[in-house]
């Protein structure tokens, strides 16, 4: 799968609420075939996801991913390790007092990307911070007023969502059900740091995110992105208590 759906699963699937779980599971599918297993995890100070795909029908590669940010109150660290086909990929930048550490961050990768400018990463956000902050901050509803600017090591982008109608009431996943309040589409607009031939087809990608509520806090509960080559489901496996 491309590393810009990997890693937009990802950043959709955090959840903050102090109510329920701190670790939570879903499950990936493509052609009714389980393909994709992701655990997401908080701490006091630490964000971290862990993402295996077994690949799926010569559509998917098999592959591990691990992604981190650390945190305290000036300073930030984010880690980003994908090893697929016995490659392996790793991104990572510190941010001290709200700003990138530039020292050892390749801003120009070749006459075939888009230039990042330093203004490009002013008032950015890490994908794992920016979940926190744009979709699971509970005050999230129906208008899905929400967008930031994202760096993740590699490229710059943005991600906003818009409202999308209502097409399931409710979703069934392993004996659960879960009623949809309502339904967000996250877009993807590039910015830099991306190969100039692949900006139109990054700017098309989308993901469909259907809300329920649950003890007074609204999470995304079913996630669906389609391609012409297969629709993606993921759905929350985590059990949720109280």
């Amino acid at each position: 799968m491309c590393k810009k759906i990997l890693l937009l699963f990802i950043v959709l699937c955090f959840q903050t609420s102090q109510c329920i779980s701190r670790e939570y599971n879903y499950e990936a599918y493509g052609l009714n075939l389980n393909f994709l297993n992701l655990k997401l995890n908080i701490k006091d100070g630490k964000i971290y996801s862990i993402i295996h795909s077994k690949g799926l029908a010569g559509h998917f590669f098999s592959f591990e991913n691990i992604i981190q940010t650390t945190y305290d109150k000036n300073n930030l660290e984010y880690y980003f390790n994908l090893k697929k086909k016995n490659k392996e990929k790793i991104y990572q930048f510190k941010v001290k007092n709200g700003d990138i550490d530039l020292s050892n961050i390749n801003l120009n990768k070749g006459k075939n990307y888009k230039l990042i400018k330093k203004t490009d990463l002013r008032n950015v956000l890490d994908p794992l911070t920016a979940v926190s902050e744009i979709l699971y901050s509970n005050k999230i509803d129906a208008k899905c007023n929400f967008k930031n600017r994202i760096y993740d090591g590699d490229d710059v982008y943005e991600i906003f969502l818009t409202p999308e109608e209502k097409n399931k009431s409710k979703i069934k996943f392993n004996k659960k059900e879960y009623k949809i309040i309502f339904v967000c589409r996250l877009n993807y607009k590039a910015i830099s740091g991306h190969k100039f031939k692949r900006e139109k087809k990054l700017n098309s990608r989308y993901l469909d995110i259907y809300f329920s509520k649950f003890n007074n806090n609204v999470l995304p509960t079913y996630f669906e992105a389609k391609s012409k080559i297969i629709p993606v489901k993921m759905y929350l496996s985590t059990v949720l208590n109280p």
